[in-house]
């Protein structure tokens, strides 16, 4: 029979419905319906019992359903289990806190009596032990995933870190410590020495999807077969993970197609391929077989951008003759003069070089020139043409009278001299603005001419 596909493994609380059904809802392989560590103790009768009308009126269509049941030495095991075995279901019972090969055959005992009284097939109800949750159990992975009944072996380092009183389980840049990448090690070793899959734990930074992806990715490149999830955004991202891409799949079969009628290793795009190449070739194909598209959700779609405000004059509001006195004013600083000019690759020793300007009529560096009618302009556009206008058309005159030194303050005003609307498009027109800029002594220091395309107020939608 078939491995199932265990791609990814979905926690969801026993006895609460609306997790069950935001997971039913879910691309998952398989949900995990959970009666131990989310459940109280005071909530496990109750919670036992909606797993099993779960069990018994909810349509999974081809997901695999496991049951989590409580750890062994608990009172609550085997209730558990004679609660929740069903002719038809679970697939499987995932048992946490496994410290030897004698806690699955203890587990598999009570499971066979119990399928024998329910109809179903003694044997048939598959085990996913955890084998990394006390100390002992790591070393003895191997034999327990080698016990009868077991289809997959996970780990998982909460349990495992209270028990040796560690302080973290990751170091700072999100990877593993040694002691619990040691047991991952040895949770993949013995699944693959067994012949069973291997799941790969939980990433419990809900918000971190980026190291979610990427800690599932390093997963199944080092062979996992799958990854526990507990929150919807983390399924689609460990499905994508565990299935081969379709440029993968695409090579496989190239690959495969090219060994026909080779007799041992052979070249192939300027590769040496031998069995384990071929071996890993087939395996791909045979993840693939029957699995719809695995893709990555989609980054997330950038909010629309918000159509306004608009804090500048339609066409029709600017009349010839109007002068804006405008809000904003601002203290030109040494630094705007040389990040400016440096900027526009000026050299100009009256900008950029004091002894020289030292023995200018000016006595010190002005400002550039360049800076002073740019900050004019953008000092007018909050008033003028802030989301009104379409283009900018250019300049008929820009004149300095006085020329701007570091520490000068610019305040700004603005004339309508001409607006005239498009003969071709009524939506729109042409404005003619003059923009005068002082500092702070009342000295006219810049003005500009500008013309600019216009838009006409829309009409209301209402």
């Amino acid at each position: 029979e078939a491995a199932r596909r265990l791609r990814s493994l979905h926690f969801v609380p026993g006895g609460v419905q609306k997790f069950l059904d935001k997971a039913l809802a879910s691309r998952a392989d398989a949900l995990i319906l959970d009666l131990e560590d989310s459940v109280s103790p005071a909530d496990k009768p109750a919670a036992r019992k909606e797993v099993a009308r779960w069990l018994d009126t909810v349509d999974f269509g081809k997901k695999t359903v496991l049951v989590r049941i409580n750890a062994l030495d608990t009172p609550y095991w085997e209730e558990d289990l004679a609660a929740t075995l069903r002719a038809a279901r679970p697939d499987m019972y995932m048992v946490p806190k496994v410290s030897s090969r004698g806690d699955i055959d203890q587990v598999g005992s009570v499971i066979s009596r119990l399928e024998g009284s329910v109809g179903r097939a003694v044997g048939s109800t598959g085990l996913l032990p955890l084998v990394t949750e006390v100390p002992q159990a790591p070393l003895r992975a191997q034999e327990i995933a080698a016990a009868p009944r077991v289809e997959a072996v996970t780990w998982g380092a909460e349990d495992l870190g209270a028990e040796l009183g560690v302080r973290r389980r990751k170091d700072g840049e999100g990877n593993w410590l040694e002691i619990f990448q040691l047991c991952r090690s040895l949770t993949l070793l013995a699944a693959k020495a067994a012949k069973v899959q291997a799941i790969d734990t939980v990433y419990t930074d809900l918000k971190d999807l980026k190291g979610c992806r990427a800690e599932a990715e390093r997963a199944a490149d080092s062979g996992f077969d799958g990854k526990m999830t507990i929150h919807p955004d983390q399924i689609d991202i460990a499905n994508a993970a565990f299935s081969p891409s379709s440029i993968e799949v695409e090579e496989a079969r190239e690959l495969l197609a090219a060994a026909e009628g080779q007799a041992g290793a052979f070249r192939w795009k300027g590769q040496m391929i031998d069995k384990p190449h071929l071996r890993q070739a087939q395996r791909a194909l045979d993840l693939a077989a029957g699995l719809e598209p695995a893709e990555a959700p989609p980054s997330a779609a950038a909010p629309e951008w918000p159509d306004g405000p608009y804090h500048g004059k339609w066409l029709d509001e600017l009349t010839e003759g109007l002068v804006i006195q405008h809000a904003l004013t601002r203290t030109v600083t040494e630094a705007d003069n040389v990040l400016f000019t440096t900027l526009s690759l000026n050299p100009a020793r009256l900008h950029l070089d004091y002894e020289s300007a030292k023995k200018t009529q000016f006595g010190k560096p002005l400002v550039n020139s360049m800076f002073t009618v740019a900050l004019l302009v953008g000092v007018t556009v909050l008033e003028t043409t802030h989301g009104t206008t379409i283009a900018n058309l250019g300049f008929d005159e820009v004149v300095f009278p006085k020329p701007m030194f570091f520490g000068d303050t610019l305040r700004a005003e603005t004339e309508v001299i001409k607006a005239r609307p498009s003969k071709s498009d009524p939506t729109r027109g042409i404005v003619t603005f003059e923009h005068r800029g002082f500092n702070q002594n009342g000295d006219l220091v810049c003005r500009a001419r500008r013309n600019a395309l216009m838009r006409k107020r829309p009409e209301s939608k209402l």
